[in-house]
Protein backbone atom coordinates (compact mmCIF):
# COMPACT_ATOMS: atom_id res chain seq x y z
CA UNK A 1 0.00 0.00 0.00
CA UNK A 2 1.63 3.58 -0.96
CA UNK A 3 2.61 5.33 2.12
CA UNK A 4 0.45 8.67 0.66
CA UNK A 5 -2.66 6.60 0.53
CA UNK A 6 -2.62 5.19 4.14
CA UNK A 7 -1.55 7.98 5.73
CA UNK A 8 -5.09 9.23 6.08
CA UNK A 9 -7.19 10.14 8.76
CA UNK A 10 -8.97 6.57 9.48
CA UNK A 11 -10.24 6.82 12.90
CA UNK A 12 -8.30 7.66 16.74
CA UNK A 13 -5.60 5.61 18.10
CA UNK A 14 -6.06 2.74 20.50
CA UNK A 15 -5.54 3.84 23.95
CA UNK A 16 -4.17 1.92 27.28
CA UNK A 17 -8.11 2.49 28.16
CA UNK A 18 -9.24 -0.19 25.74
CA UNK A 19 -6.05 -2.79 25.99
CA UNK A 20 -7.58 -5.60 23.61
CA UNK A 21 -8.75 -3.22 21.20
CA UNK A 22 -7.11 -3.88 17.40
CA UNK A 23 -7.99 -1.36 16.11
CA UNK A 24 -6.00 0.99 13.21
CA UNK A 25 -5.10 4.47 13.76
CA UNK A 26 -3.82 6.30 11.09
CA UNK A 27 -2.76 9.82 10.66
CA UNK A 28 -4.01 13.13 9.18
CA UNK A 29 -2.49 13.57 5.98
CA UNK A 30 -2.40 17.29 6.51
CA UNK A 31 -0.34 16.56 9.84
CA UNK A 32 2.77 15.34 7.75
CA UNK A 33 3.46 18.34 5.44
CA UNK A 34 5.72 19.41 8.04
CA UNK A 35 8.31 16.55 7.86
CA UNK A 36 8.43 15.79 4.35
CA UNK A 37 9.13 19.01 3.80
CA UNK A 38 12.19 18.82 5.67
CA UNK A 39 13.05 15.25 3.23
CA UNK A 40 11.54 12.19 5.98
CA UNK A 41 8.06 11.18 6.10
CA UNK A 42 5.68 10.54 9.41
CA UNK A 43 6.30 6.81 10.57
CA UNK A 44 4.77 4.38 12.54
CA UNK A 45 6.27 1.87 14.90
CA UNK A 46 5.26 -0.92 16.98
CA UNK A 47 7.30 -2.00 20.31
CA UNK A 48 6.50 -5.42 21.39
CA UNK A 49 7.01 -5.76 25.21
CA UNK A 50 6.90 -9.28 27.21
CA UNK A 51 8.08 -8.06 30.87
CA UNK A 52 11.37 -8.86 30.72
CA UNK A 53 15.10 -7.00 30.59
CA UNK A 54 15.62 -8.04 27.56
CA UNK A 55 12.54 -6.73 25.77
CA UNK A 56 12.39 -3.83 27.39
CA UNK A 57 15.56 -2.59 25.10
CA UNK A 58 13.28 -2.17 21.80
CA UNK A 59 11.25 0.55 24.05
CA UNK A 60 14.22 2.15 26.12
CA UNK A 61 15.74 2.58 22.63
CA UNK A 62 12.89 4.14 20.60
CA UNK A 63 13.40 6.54 23.31
CA UNK A 64 16.83 7.40 21.59
CA UNK A 65 15.23 8.52 19.02
CA UNK A 66 14.49 12.53 17.45
CA UNK A 67 11.13 11.85 16.48
CA UNK A 68 8.23 14.48 15.80
CA UNK A 69 4.62 14.60 17.36
CA UNK A 70 3.50 13.23 13.85
CA UNK A 71 5.65 9.89 14.03
CA UNK A 72 3.25 7.06 16.23
CA UNK A 73 4.56 4.58 18.31
CA UNK A 74 2.61 1.84 19.38
CA UNK A 75 3.65 -0.26 22.42
CA UNK A 76 1.86 -3.63 22.53
CA UNK A 77 2.08 -7.03 24.59
CA UNK A 78 0.80 -10.29 23.84
CA UNK A 79 -0.80 -12.43 26.68
CA UNK A 80 -1.18 -15.95 25.98
CA UNK A 81 -4.02 -17.76 27.72
CA UNK A 82 -2.10 -20.13 30.69
CA UNK A 83 -1.04 -23.09 29.82
CA UNK A 84 -2.58 -26.49 31.92
CA UNK A 85 -0.23 -29.29 32.36
CA UNK A 86 -0.19 -33.07 32.89
CA UNK A 87 -3.30 -34.19 34.28
CA UNK A 88 -4.70 -30.78 35.50
CA UNK A 89 -5.75 -29.98 31.59
CA UNK A 90 -8.12 -32.85 31.98
CA UNK A 91 -9.82 -31.62 35.37
CA UNK A 92 -12.82 -29.99 35.39
CA UNK A 93 -13.85 -28.61 38.76
CA UNK A 94 -15.05 -24.70 40.25
CA UNK A 95 -11.87 -24.49 41.93
CA UNK A 96 -10.06 -25.45 39.04
CA UNK A 97 -12.08 -22.89 36.80
CA UNK A 98 -11.41 -19.84 39.75
CA UNK A 99 -7.36 -20.79 39.39
CA UNK A 100 -7.19 -20.47 35.88
CA UNK A 101 -9.45 -17.64 35.57
CA UNK A 102 -7.68 -16.03 38.54
CA UNK A 103 -4.28 -17.35 36.59
CA UNK A 104 -5.78 -15.40 33.27
CA UNK A 105 -6.72 -11.94 34.99
CA UNK A 106 -3.31 -12.02 36.44
CA UNK A 107 -1.41 -12.33 32.94
CA UNK A 108 -3.74 -10.03 31.64
CA UNK A 109 -3.20 -7.13 34.42
CA UNK A 110 0.96 -7.94 34.42
CA UNK A 111 0.62 -7.27 30.73
CA UNK A 112 -0.91 -3.77 31.02
CA UNK A 113 1.45 -2.93 33.95
CA UNK A 114 4.00 -3.82 30.73
CA UNK A 115 2.39 -1.43 28.18
CA UNK A 116 2.11 1.13 30.67
CA UNK A 117 5.61 0.74 31.92
CA UNK A 118 6.98 0.75 27.98
CA UNK A 119 4.78 3.37 27.09
CA UNK A 120 6.26 6.04 29.93
CA UNK A 121 9.57 5.25 28.15
CA UNK A 122 8.60 5.68 24.57
CA UNK A 123 7.08 8.95 25.30
CA UNK A 124 10.72 10.28 25.86
CA UNK A 125 11.38 10.11 22.05
CA UNK A 126 8.79 12.93 21.06
CA UNK A 127 6.36 10.88 19.15
CA UNK A 128 2.09 10.34 19.82
CA UNK A 129 2.59 6.87 21.94
CA UNK A 130 -0.07 4.73 23.00
CA UNK A 131 -0.92 1.00 24.11
CA UNK A 132 -2.68 -2.32 23.80
CA UNK A 133 -2.38 -5.64 24.84
CA UNK A 134 -3.19 -8.66 22.66
CA UNK A 135 -5.16 -11.90 23.23
CA UNK A 136 -3.12 -15.11 21.14
CA UNK A 137 0.28 -16.57 20.03
CA UNK A 138 3.17 -14.04 19.69
CA UNK A 139 3.99 -14.68 16.55
CA UNK A 140 0.50 -14.37 14.88
CA UNK A 141 -0.43 -11.55 17.03
CA UNK A 142 2.36 -9.37 16.51
CA UNK A 143 2.41 -10.05 12.27
CA UNK A 144 -1.52 -9.46 12.54
CA UNK A 145 -0.83 -5.78 14.12
CA UNK A 146 1.63 -4.29 12.17
CA UNK A 147 -0.18 -5.62 9.23
CA UNK A 148 -3.52 -4.05 10.53
CA UNK A 149 -1.60 -0.87 11.44
CA UNK A 150 0.39 -0.63 8.45
CA UNK A 151 3.58 -0.50 10.83
CA UNK A 152 6.41 1.19 9.41
CA UNK A 153 8.91 -0.80 11.53
CA UNK A 154 8.46 -3.27 14.72
CA UNK A 155 11.06 -3.23 17.78
CA UNK A 156 11.96 -6.16 19.67
CA UNK A 157 14.62 -7.51 21.99
CA UNK A 158 17.03 -10.47 21.31
CA UNK A 159 15.61 -12.28 23.95
CA UNK A 160 12.27 -12.79 26.08
CA UNK A 161 11.08 -14.04 29.74
CA UNK A 162 12.54 -17.86 30.56
CA UNK A 163 9.85 -19.82 30.17
CA UNK A 164 7.97 -21.96 27.28
CA UNK A 165 9.98 -21.22 23.45
CA UNK A 166 6.76 -20.16 22.16
CA UNK A 167 6.97 -16.84 24.77
CA UNK A 168 10.68 -16.43 24.37
CA UNK A 169 10.68 -13.07 22.54
CA UNK A 170 14.04 -13.62 20.98
CA UNK A 171 12.70 -16.84 19.42
CA UNK A 172 9.76 -14.56 17.98
CA UNK A 173 12.25 -11.95 16.44
CA UNK A 174 13.64 -14.91 14.85
CA UNK A 175 10.49 -16.46 13.44
CA UNK A 176 9.37 -12.96 12.59
CA UNK A 177 12.25 -12.06 10.47
CA UNK A 178 11.50 -15.20 8.20
CA UNK A 179 7.56 -14.12 7.71
CA UNK A 180 8.76 -10.21 7.77
CA UNK A 181 5.61 -8.66 7.49
CA UNK A 182 7.26 -5.45 7.58
CA UNK A 183 10.68 -3.81 8.67
CA UNK A 184 12.12 -5.33 12.29
CA UNK A 185 14.66 -4.11 14.74
CA UNK A 186 15.89 -6.33 16.95
CA UNK A 187 17.09 -4.00 20.01
CA UNK A 188 20.65 -4.83 21.91
CA UNK A 189 22.77 -3.03 24.55
CA UNK A 190 24.81 -0.42 23.95
CA UNK A 191 21.27 1.79 24.23
CA UNK A 192 21.96 4.61 22.65
CA UNK A 193 21.24 7.27 19.66
CA UNK A 194 22.57 5.75 16.25
CA UNK A 195 25.42 7.96 15.92
CA UNK A 196 27.44 5.03 13.43
CA UNK A 197 25.24 3.44 11.48
CA UNK A 198 26.35 0.17 9.15
CA UNK A 199 24.78 -0.66 6.37
CA UNK A 200 25.11 -3.89 4.25
CA UNK A 201 24.56 -3.16 0.57
CA UNK A 202 24.84 -5.80 -2.46
CA UNK A 203 23.08 -4.00 -4.68
CA UNK A 204 19.88 -5.88 -5.23
CA UNK A 205 16.66 -4.32 -4.65
CA UNK A 206 16.22 -5.75 -1.01
CA UNK A 207 19.93 -3.83 0.43
CA UNK A 208 18.38 -0.29 -2.03
CA UNK A 209 14.84 -0.62 -0.19
CA UNK A 210 17.50 -0.48 3.11
CA UNK A 211 19.08 2.49 1.53
CA UNK A 212 15.98 4.00 1.29
CA UNK A 213 14.53 3.36 4.50
CA UNK A 214 17.50 5.21 6.28
CA UNK A 215 16.09 8.49 3.94
CA UNK A 216 13.39 8.73 6.09
CA UNK A 217 14.73 7.17 9.77
CA UNK A 218 14.81 9.19 12.51
CA UNK A 219 19.04 9.37 12.90
CA UNK A 220 20.25 12.16 15.19
CA UNK A 221 22.50 15.17 13.76
CA UNK A 222 25.59 13.98 12.87
CA UNK A 223 24.77 10.47 11.96
CA UNK A 224 27.17 8.30 9.84
CA UNK A 225 26.16 5.67 7.32
CA UNK A 226 29.15 3.19 6.27
CA UNK A 227 28.07 1.46 3.20
CA UNK A 228 29.68 -1.94 2.81
CA UNK A 229 29.74 -4.17 0.21
CA UNK A 230 31.66 -7.31 0.95
CA UNK A 231 32.66 -9.38 -2.26
CA UNK A 232 33.68 -13.24 -1.80
CA UNK A 233 36.12 -13.88 -4.70
CA UNK A 234 35.33 -17.27 -4.71
CA UNK A 235 33.14 -16.79 -8.34
CA UNK A 236 34.71 -18.22 -11.97
CA UNK A 237 33.05 -16.19 -14.41
CA UNK A 238 35.25 -12.96 -13.39
CA UNK A 239 37.91 -15.05 -16.00
CA UNK A 240 34.82 -13.44 -18.82
CA UNK A 241 35.53 -10.28 -17.81
CA UNK A 242 39.62 -10.29 -18.65
CA UNK A 243 40.86 -11.44 -14.73
CA UNK A 244 44.00 -13.29 -16.08
CA UNK A 245 45.49 -13.14 -12.26
CA UNK A 246 44.99 -12.53 -8.41
CA UNK A 247 45.63 -8.87 -9.03
CA UNK A 248 43.79 -8.20 -11.76
CA UNK A 249 40.76 -10.15 -9.80
CA UNK A 250 41.22 -7.86 -6.47
CA UNK A 251 40.52 -4.80 -9.24
CA UNK A 252 37.94 -5.94 -10.95
CA UNK A 253 35.81 -6.68 -7.48
CA UNK A 254 36.68 -3.16 -5.88
CA UNK A 255 35.69 -1.71 -9.02
CA UNK A 256 32.33 -4.00 -9.32
CA UNK A 257 31.98 -3.18 -5.34
CA UNK A 258 32.80 0.19 -5.59
CA UNK A 259 30.03 1.29 -8.65
CA UNK A 260 27.58 -1.23 -6.73
CA UNK A 261 28.37 0.98 -3.68
CA UNK A 262 27.89 3.96 -5.11
CA UNK A 263 23.61 3.64 -5.76
CA UNK A 264 23.31 3.56 -2.07
CA UNK A 265 25.49 7.02 -1.30
CA UNK A 266 23.38 8.85 -4.17
CA UNK A 267 20.59 8.05 -2.38
CA UNK A 268 21.42 8.67 0.67
CA UNK A 269 23.54 11.97 0.28
CA UNK A 270 20.70 13.28 -1.97
CA UNK A 271 18.55 13.12 1.29
CA UNK A 272 21.76 14.72 3.41
CA UNK A 273 23.01 11.88 4.79
CA UNK A 274 26.66 11.58 5.32
CA UNK A 275 27.90 8.17 4.14
CA UNK A 276 31.24 6.29 4.16
CA UNK A 277 32.08 3.61 1.59
CA UNK A 278 33.58 0.46 2.62
CA UNK A 279 34.85 -2.96 0.75
CA UNK A 280 35.78 -5.85 2.45
CA UNK A 281 36.88 -8.86 0.81
CA UNK A 282 35.35 -12.52 2.30
CA UNK A 283 32.47 -14.77 3.99
CA UNK A 284 29.74 -12.11 4.08
CA UNK A 285 28.28 -12.78 7.43
CA UNK A 286 31.55 -12.44 9.31
CA UNK A 287 33.27 -9.56 7.05
CA UNK A 288 29.45 -7.55 8.57
CA UNK A 289 29.88 -8.76 11.84
CA UNK A 290 33.32 -7.74 11.87
CA UNK A 291 32.95 -4.40 10.72
CA UNK A 292 30.03 -3.93 13.27
CA UNK A 293 32.34 -4.77 16.06
CA UNK A 294 35.64 -2.94 14.96
CA UNK A 295 33.93 0.26 14.06
CA UNK A 296 31.34 0.75 17.07
CA UNK A 297 28.48 0.54 15.24
CA UNK A 298 25.28 1.45 16.77
CA UNK A 299 23.21 -0.38 14.08
CA UNK A 300 23.36 -2.55 11.68
CA UNK A 301 21.19 -1.86 8.38
CA UNK A 302 20.42 -5.16 6.02
CA UNK A 303 18.02 -5.48 3.31
CA UNK A 304 15.72 -8.72 3.75
CA UNK A 305 16.92 -10.97 0.97
CA UNK A 306 20.11 -10.10 -1.44
CA UNK A 307 20.75 -11.33 -4.71
CA UNK A 308 23.82 -9.69 -5.61
CA UNK A 309 24.44 -6.37 -7.68
CA UNK A 310 27.30 -8.45 -9.43
CA UNK A 311 28.63 -12.08 -9.28
CA UNK A 312 30.53 -12.26 -5.93
CA UNK A 313 28.51 -10.06 -3.76
CA UNK A 314 25.97 -12.44 -1.51
CA UNK A 315 23.82 -11.10 1.30
CA UNK A 316 20.31 -13.17 1.25
CA UNK A 317 20.02 -15.19 4.46
CA UNK A 318 23.15 -13.56 6.06
CA UNK A 319 20.39 -10.81 6.66
CA UNK A 320 19.11 -13.61 9.90
CA UNK A 321 22.43 -14.44 10.86
CA UNK A 322 23.46 -10.73 11.31
CA UNK A 323 20.49 -10.07 12.99
CA UNK A 324 20.84 -12.82 15.68
CA UNK A 325 24.45 -12.18 15.95
CA UNK A 326 25.17 -8.73 15.58
CA UNK A 327 27.41 -6.95 18.70
CA UNK A 328 24.13 -3.82 18.74
CA UNK A 329 21.12 -3.52 17.36
CA UNK A 330 20.07 -4.66 13.93
CA UNK A 331 17.51 -3.05 11.41
CA UNK A 332 16.39 -5.66 8.53
CA UNK A 333 14.40 -3.86 6.09
CA UNK A 334 11.50 -5.27 4.15
CA UNK A 335 11.48 -4.38 0.36
CA UNK A 336 7.81 -2.78 0.84
CA UNK A 337 9.37 -0.56 3.20
CA UNK A 338 11.09 1.80 0.35
CA UNK A 339 9.18 0.69 -2.58
CA UNK A 340 6.94 4.03 -2.82
CA UNK A 341 9.90 6.54 -1.49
Amino acid sequence: MPRQSRLQDRGALPTASSPTTSSTWWLDEAATTAPRALGWLAMKYVVALDGSPQASLGARWVATLPLSAVDEVLVTSIVEPPVLLGAWRYVRSPAMAESYANAWEESKHEARRIVESGTALCAESGGAVRATVREGHPISELIALVEEVAADLLVVGPHGRDRFESILLGSVSQSLLHAMPTSILVAREPVRAPRRVLLAFDGSPHSLAAARFLVHFPLPPGARIDVLAVVDGLHTRYAAHGAADLKDLIALERRGAAEVIQRAVEVLEAAGRTTTPAIRHGDPKREILAAARGDEVDLVVTGARGLGGFPGMILGSVSRAVSKAAPCSALVVATRAGANE
